[in-house]
């Protein structure tokens, strides 16, 4: 400890720092009483530590201008959709992780404000949230295979397991609501309460998921298929002679959007309406009468009622029809075919069993195996011969595995190489007649006089 000033011997002595050595200073007299070593001792030394340049000068990185707009980018889309505030937080937080991934560091800018929307996506699939790529790609008003591509990056990128899609019905009441067909919206004829309409369309997607309509396809088009059957359906009087781009307009959806599904959701539409007819066609009071795809939506109601058991008794006859059908086939090769053996040859009686069945126990039995070996077909392989393909012997397939239609086959052209004999009677075809000659001649003698 420093004593007093030894000049006026005052003990008013404070510390002062001279660059990096310590002095005593009277300050009273201003005498300097004691003074520090300039460098510090060996002791001290080693306990010290080296300080780095970059360290002593760090501040603390700011986000970059791309970055802070992406952010907000995914705020604003989480609250379009509506997303609670921890999927905003797991969607903001999974951007943050995305953004500075080298995956995603020297790419365009596109496809960063694209990243956006993929991390929105894919929590909600994650917390089974009916969100859709068609609903990101619409709202970022980009490509929905550009969306899908920077998904698949995403996920990649980061190494998630990507959770099952979320399944149609949990998307259809959402999709209803988006179509304006409340009463006072639109005439009276074509108003249906929202209610209504998820109902009788949720009735159709469980029946396109029992037949197969489902696996593998878009689903924003096969919902539109089904919200539109079932508008129909509720007051088919009215608005079956309604077209689905009619229907489009009437609901209030934008061009781009019925557009963009327009073609996918005929086909969808038609697939819908032949399910229909196919049950439809086993309902007890039509008594096996056909029914047709444009008049079906009378009968919407009743083949919903009873789904299940229509489906069941469709199959049954169709499995009816496929074995009479296949009997028949078989009689008629069986009388067509040739006696395998001769009136004079003599073979010993087969010891088997089936040598002792009647014709007709023998027939049976034959039957039964060739109906056995159709229905243990190897999926994809080809049919023996004078056998149905194995696709046409379900009534329900599901789309991957139709059969596929058979390519046209252009006749062979004959190859003709100019040293080919020509016939005489092709060289009388060239000849001209007398009669020709004359008639030739006259002509001539005409044109000249009528040239003078």
């Amino acid at each position: 400890m420093v004593g007093p000033c030894p000049e006026c011997g005052s003990s008013n002595v404070v510390e002062d720092d001279l660059y990096s050595q310590k002095q005593w200073v009277c300050e009273d007299c201003g005498s300097l009483v004691s003074e520090g070593v300039f460098t510090t001792t060996l002791s001290d030394e080693q306990h010290s530590r080296t300080v780095p340049y970059y360290e002593s000068t760090e501040t603390s990185k700011k986000p970059c201008p791309n970055l802070i707009k992406g952010l907000s980018r995914v705020r604003a889309l989480c609250r379009i959709l509506r997303v609670p505030g921890d999927m905003e937080s797991g969607a903001v937080s999974l951007f943050e992780r995305a953004y500075g991934n080298p995956a995603f560091l020297q790419v365009r800018l596109q496809k960063k404000e694209v990243l956006g929307g993929a991390c929105i996506l894919l929590i909600c699939r994650q917390n089974n949230r009916p969100v859709t790529m068609g609903t990101i790609s619409n709202l970022l008003e980009v490509e929905l295979a550009f969306v899908g591509v920077v998904y698949q990056d995403l996920i990649k990128a980061l190494n998630i397991e990507p959770s099952t899609a979320t399944s149609l019905i949990n998307m259809l009441e959402s999709y209803c609501y988006g179509y304006k067909l409340s009463p006072g919206e639109v005439a009276e004829v074509f108003a249906e309460t929202p209610r209504r309409l998820v109902e009788r369309s949720t009735a159709l997607a469980e029946l396109a998921a029992d037949t197969w309509l489902v696996t593998g396809r878009q689903p924003l088009p096969l919902l539109m298929a089904c919200v539109y059957v079932a508008w129909q359906s509720l007051k088919p009087m009215g608005r079956m002679k309604v077209s689905l781009n009619k229907f489009c307009v009437i609901g209030g959806l934008g061009k781009e959007v019925c557009g963009a599904r327009k073609d996918t959701a005929h086909k969808r539409v038609v697939e819908l309406r032949d399910v229909l007819c196919k049950l439809g066609k086993e309902l007890p009071w039509l008594r096996g009468d056909t029914v047709e795809p444009g008049t079906v939506a009378k009968l919407v109601d009743d083949i919903l009622k009873h789904r299940q058991a229509l489906h069941l008794k469709a199959m049954r006859h169709y499995e009816e029809e496929l074995q009479l059908q296949f009997g028949d086939q078989l009689a008629s090769s069986d009388s067509s075919a040739p006696p395998t053996s001769k009136a004079g040859d003599k073979s010993e009686p087969d010891p088997s069993p089936q040598s002792e069945l009647s014709p007709s126990e023998s027939e049976l039995k034959g039957r039964s195996q060739n109906l056995s070996t159709v229905n243990t077909t190897e999926v994809g392989g080809e049919p023996p011969a004078g056998e149905l393909h194995w696709g046409k012997r379900h009534l329900f397939l599901p789309p991957s595995v139709r059969p596929d239609k058979q390519r046209r086959v252009d006749p062979p052209v004959p190859a003709v190489t100019g040293d080919e004999e020509i016939s005489d009677s092709e060289i009388e075809t060239y000849i001209r007649s007398p009669e020709e000659i004359r008639k030739y001649l006259t002509v001539q003698q005409k044109l000249k006089e009528d040239g003078d």
